[in-house]
């Protein structure tokens, strides 16, 4: 049995599309930024600098939930949190990635030192997100 072609969807009308990326056409540039962009801060998640900010913020949990091992102080309000209400967050952001001349510059902040992280509780993080992002 032949296999059939999908059908192509249909282009809306008045939407400008960014322009193919050169290496690989079934791309857009902009598509490709957001792989290497999600590519980067997927290592990031592993990267040793990250953890040793986390290990310097905990001590162990002094509450009554016996599944809970290590709680984190907040460096902003200096409450204790368990790890799933907390982050690790740069304390310059990373910024953005939407050409090969902001990669140096991305990689570096995103990489930084233990000096240019900081762990923030949820509140602390979404209130430092929202003043950057009004800000910019």
């Amino acid at each position: 049995m032949a296999k059939t072609k999908p059908a192509k969807k249909a282009k809306r009308k008045g939407t400008p599309r960014t322009p193919p990326f050169p290496n690989y056409p079934e791309w857009t540039t902009s598509r490709f930024y957001g792989f290497l962009r999600s590519a980067l801060r997927s290592a990031y998640s592993r990267y040793p600098v990250k953890w040793a900010v986390l290990r310097a913020a905990q001590r162990p949990y002094q509450g009554t939930d016996k599944r809970v091992k290590w709680e984190y102080q907040c460096q902003e309000c200096k409450g204790w949190f368990k790890a799933k209400e907390i982050s690790v967050d740069h304390v310059t952001p990373a910024g953005s990635l939407n050409s090969f001349e902001d990669l140096p510059g991305f990689a570096e902040r995103l990489f930084c030192g233990p000096d240019g992280l900081q762990v923030l509780c949820q509140t602390d993080h979404a209130a430092k997100t929202a003043e950057e992002r009004a800000n910019k």
